[in-house]
């Protein structure tokens, strides 16, 4: 095995503490794919045959309909999976796109070689199976928030969450180490980016965020819990 290779295979959580025999198995039944900013990866109508591991970079997986609308469903960092639910998510009415969003690396496995490691490796399965639950769970609280929450609150949600996986400590607050457009933030919040515009745009004029090079500069984070409904 390529020693980069093995290196990011081990920062991932639910590939940590294996044998060197079980890196070899997922070494051997895997593939490297690159990805330049903003390139599609062919995963149209394949959601059910393979299973991806960001190993750096970041994905954007996003449903659209027949009628053209979309919605993000998840964005994603280094050292996570995706395949293992988008199946959830595609259906006769919709497809399912995963965009880089910038220059991204990835490591592919079939389906049928991905249930033959969890099979091999019982402990690795039961850990995937837990963060695809919590993930999914997540993704369901989104999902209900899109139908109750205010667009406000709806954002300062998506800003925490970004946070969470991409935030790195400024001067000024927490900088969200992404490229997001006006139009991104709205595909993750299902609204439109007129609404979703003058709702940033009000953030800025009272303090709250900014943007530095196309990235969200979180410039009062106790607020933007409280806006979240978070006490």
């Amino acid at each position: 095995m390529h020693p980069e290779k093995l290196w990011y295979l081990r920062q991932m959580d639910f590939f940590s503490g294996l044998s060197d025999a079980e890196y070899e198995v997922i070494d051997r039944d895997s593939r490297t794919l690159t990805l330049r900013k903003r390139q599609l990866l062919p995963f149209g109508g394949t959601a059910q045959q393979a299973v991806y591991f960001v190993k750096k970079g970041s994905i954007k997986l996003v449903r659209t309909t027949p009628d053209g609308h979309s919605f993000i469903i998840d964005i994603l960092g280094p050292f996570t999976l995706f395949g293992e639910l988008e199946g959830v998510f595609a259906d006769d009415d919709g497809e399912v796109t995963a965009e880089a969003l910038e220059d991204t690396l990835l490591c592919m496995m079939r389906r049928d070689n991905f249930d033959r490691l969890m099979t091999l490796v019982p402990a690795l399965g039961t850990r995937i199976t837990k963060l695809s639950g919590l993930r999914l769970r997540r993704l369901r609280n989104r999902l209900v928030d899109m139908l109750y929450a205010s667009v406000e609150e709806r954002l300062a949600k998506t800003f925490l969450g970004l946070a969470t996986e991409f935030g790195i400590a400024a001067q000024e607050g927490v900088l969200i180490n992404l490229r997001l457009t006006h139009n991104d933030f709205a595909g993750l919040i299902a609204s439109t980016r007129e609404t979703v515009s003058t709702v940033l745009n009000s953030l800025v004029r009272r303090g709250v965020i900014d943007f530095r090079d196309h990235r969200l500069l979180l410039k009062d984070p106790e607020l933007i819990r409280r806006l979240a409904g978070h006490t």
